[in-house]
């Protein structure tokens, strides 16, 4: 590798082991080691200033194998080089080129440790730098080796899905600026939650990181995040945690939200239990050969119903839309920017949820979560009950505007 010329080779090093807990075990199950660097007098040396003032990719490989050898010396001298814990280690994309030599000295260094490489979880940070096809079989080398690999900082700028599709990753970090604006807003967390699904579809497990707080703790365990980690759980320090050890932030987080969860569950029936007898009773109507809009008048009657309409049991839209009042009519006629959307006649909602979910459960009403209607382009969540009528399987849907508090959404 070439010398470094930036002067971070004199700087000296250490380790600071932050846990990482798994919400469904209840435990601890790794350490991510952080660097820690000072100056020849003692003064620490901020990580975004060390990294910031490399001049190059050759003085980032320097500086990331010298952390990789910091790490394990550290570790090992915890005594768990034979722990069935994981350590992960950070590593640049840039690190990874094959020109600056250092994937060698990396795998000789976990070789020197002891540490067996099915412990080890290399992150790789997310970055333009991924672009350049040389990291993948780095990254290759290293998983062929045993070791795990994450990408870290999934969610920020330079995000994809294709990376994940193309890496394969065994774990993904979660940015913790996802985790800040699904505190603020609840439309990201509902994408957040989405983003958790479709990861762990993809293979992958998720950590969410930057747990700093209760409310983030609520926030990964609403994702179904696998792992967690952040100052609410523990902080980085020089030494690394017994399994049994920082349990408690996390039984206090699990029993907080159970019981935030079941409190949720009942305002959500309670708000939820008008609508939906309305909705059964309409059923019942039109089966026994009400029209549309009579059956319904009780439903569209109650707060935030607006529309009700009538599918057979291919999905196909049977009726015209029994609308609230003239009024929702006009709302719908008057939202000109989905006017070629506005003629529902004979379409096709099989793919729906609230389809695919009434005719699974016939004579139970389903309720969906929010979306985005493509009826007049408004926030909706839709009520759906299976009935015979005339012989055949019917489906009676009734859509509701969102202004239930983001809190008592499911």
């Amino acid at each position: 590798m070439s010398p470094n010329t930036d002067g971070s080779a004199t700087c000296n090093l250490a380790t600071a082991f932050q846990p990482v807990f798994s919400l469904t075990h209840g435990r601890l199950v790794g350490h991510e080691a952080l660097l820690r660097a000072s100056d020849a007098d003692g003064r620490p040396i901020p990580p975004n200033l060390l990294f910031d003032g490399l001049p190059n990719h050759h003085a980032r490989a320097d500086l990331d194998v010298r952390a990789v050898r910091q790490h394990l010396q550290a570790y090992v001298a915890m005594g768990k080089r034979d722990t069935s814990e994981w350590l992960l280690l950070n590593l640049h994309p840039a690190t990874l080129l094959e020109s600056t030599g250092a994937l060698h000295e990396i795998e000789r260094a976990l070789d020197t440790s002891g540490i067996r490489a099915s412990r080890v979880v290399i992150e790789v940070l997310e970055s333009p730098l991924f672009e350049d096809e040389r990291v993948y079989p780095a990254l290759q080398r290293l998983r062929a080796k045993g070791c795990l690999i994450a990408l870290d900082d999934f969610g920020a700028g330079h995000s994809n899905f294709e990376r994940v599709f193309d890496l394969a990753p065994h774990l993904v970090k979660l940015d913790r600026r996802v985790l800040m604006r699904a505190k603020q807003d609840p439309k990201a967390l509902r994408i957040l939650q989405r983003m958790v699904s479709l990861l762990q579809e993809c293979g992958a497990l998720v950590l969410v990181e930057g747990i700093e707080t209760l409310q983030g703790a609520h926030i990964a365990l609403t994702c179904d995040a696998d792992f967690v980690q952040g100052y609410y759980f523990g902080r980085p320090q020089p030494t690394t945690l017994a399994r049994e050890d920082g349990s408690e932030a996390l039984d206090a987080a699990w029993s907080s939200f159970d019981e935030a969860q079941s409190r949720k569950d009942d305002r959500w029936r309670e708000s939820m239990a008008l609508h939906c007898d309305r909705l059964r009773l309409a059923s019942i109507a039109l089966a026994a050969g009400v029209p549309l809009s009579e059956a319904c008048a009780d439903f569209l009657a109650a707060p935030n119903a607006s529309m009700c309409y009538l599918l057979d049991d291919q999905g196909r839209q049977l009726a015209d839309i029994a609308f609230r009042d003239d009024a929702a009519r006009e709302g719908l006629q008057r939202s000109e920017q989905f006017e070629p959307l506005h003629n529902s006649a004979g379409a096709r909602w099989s793919r729906r949820q609230y389809f695919r979910r009434a005719v699974s459960f016939p004579g139970s009403v389903q309720l969906t979560r929010p979306y985005l209607t493509l009826q007049g382009g408004w926030m909706c969540l839709t009520g759906s009950i299976a009935f015979e009528l005339e012989g055949r399987t019917a489906i009676l849907c009734g859509d509701l505007r969102v202004h239930v508090p983001a809190e008592d959404l499911p």
